[in-house]
């Protein structure tokens, strides 16, 4: 792939793809409408490595100005008028992204990938007023860009196969491995994300603290509290990918009213000042995981209801049997299609630490039927029909879920 990076849109998950190209030696092209916001994206790369060089350049896009950053090497001049890869993190708002890429296509013509970063919006309708696109697809990033080591590449009916390749070789040059899925509500990642990250405010909610959930999920295998990673994601993004899952599978999730009293309390994540906790970086969250904002305090008493003692063990399974049921659920579906890919998103999109089917596996096809028949009514907990009488049938986990779907 030749030529530089184009990223649009300099917010927090700009600036972090931002950082992961730079620190691969890509020559960027940063542009946004709001100049403070390149201008904090050029601090948040030259602090770190002052060798590099950031200057303002012209835009062919209407509304937007720029920068180029690039290392100490030499810099092709009307490379910045051709990107090799335009990739869009601008608000999760439909038309908007749409009216983008239509004028990007007019700049930069077909053979300029093009790229969007959506996590909530369909990939297909975001390219539909460009007819039938042979390069763009969707191109996934997750956070913390620079320690997750996967992009999910969400590829149009239209997506030549060169498209896919050139993607394929940016994103190894950034040292990632790729997951092509469908185009379908969540894709992996989040579709397997949204009812954990209900369920941990559902708990919480249910008389849970925070230090008990924290300690389940790293048990399970999460790199970090739910609740964390929803200050790190952002609770606007949260609530947007928790309604997308719960726009597509409504009997499958009881929304959590926490996550939009945070909104209503502006307490909206580590990026804007704090969430759930008061640091603003992960290695100041850590150290408050028993203290919690006061804010965030209140939200959580006004929507507490049925408190009761947790057994470590019974929230652990409460916390990662969603999961394992959607991952049935999207394999039946045909996201993606085998066990393998559902490791590499987790693993590589979310940080888990050991073998999510293996976990399952570990507990036993008896005590995890009987943790499911025990939240009968909770719809996190409700296994889609024929996968519980599977695991009644002795299967592992594992083979229970490759049955379901199957795989064969």
């Amino acid at each position: 792939m030749r030529g530089p990076v184009a990223l649009v849109g300099a917010g927090v998950v700009g600036r972090a793809i931002l950082a992961d190209c730079v620190a691969h030696d890509w020559p960027v092209m940063l542009a946004d409408t709001d100049p403070a916001s390149l201008r904090l994206a050029a601090e948040s790369v030259l602090t770190p490595d002052p060798r590099l060089t950031v200057r303002p350049i012209g835009c062919p896009l209407p509304g937007l100005n720029a920068i180029a950053i690039h290392g100490p090497g030499p810099v092709v001049a009307d490379g910045w008028e051709r990107p090799a890869v335009v990739i869009e993190s601008i608000p999760e708002q439909l038309e908007l992204k749409r009216a983008f890429f239509l004028a990007a296509s007019a700049a930069w013509g077909p053979e300029t990938v093009l790229a969007t970063n959506t996590s909530n919006l369909k990939v297909a309708e975001i390219f539909a007023s460009l007819g039938n696109p042979t390069n763009a697809l969707g191109m996934h990033f997750f956070m913390p860009v620079t320690e997750r080591p996967l992009i999910e590449m969400i590829p149009c009916e239209s997506t030549s196969p060169e498209t896919l390749k050139r993607c394929r070789e940016f994103a190894a040059s950034l040292g990632k491995e790729v997951l092509v899925t469908k185009d379908r509500p969540g894709f992996v990642v989040n579709r397997l994300l949204a009812p954990y990250l209900n369920q941990a405010m559902l708990l919480l909610g249910r008389g849970a603290s925070a230090d008990e959930l924290d300690r389940a999920a790293r048990e399970f295998g999460m790199p970090m509290s739910p609740l964390e990673l929803v200050d790190r994601i952002g609770m606007r993004t949260a609530f947007d990918t928790g309604r997308v899952f719960w726009r597509a599978f409504p009997k499958r999730i009881d929304p959590a009213p926490i996550l939009p009293g945070m909104l209503k309390a502006k307490r909206l994540g580590a990026a804007a000042g704090g969430g759930f906790f008061h640091g603003l970086s992960a290695a100041e969250t850590a150290l408050v995981t028993d203290r919690l904002h006061p804010d965030a305090q209140e939200v959580i008493r006004r929507y507490t209801r049925e408190t009761r003692t947790w057994d470590p063990e019974q929230l652990r399974q409460s916390l990662a049997i969603p999961m394992w049921i959607e991952a049935a659920a999207l394999l039946s579906d045909r996201v993606v299609d085998s066990l393998e890919h559902i490791e590499l998103a987790m693993r590589g999109g979310l940080g888990f630490r050991g073998g999510f089917f293996r976990f399952f596996d570990s507990l036993g096809s008896q005590v995890l039927e009987q943790a499911i028949r025990a939240g009968e009514g909770e719809p996190a907990l409700m296994a889609p029909n024929g996968l519980l009488d599977l695991l009644a049938a002795g299967r592992s986990p594992s083979e229970t879920v490759r049955s379901y779907a199957d795989l064969g």
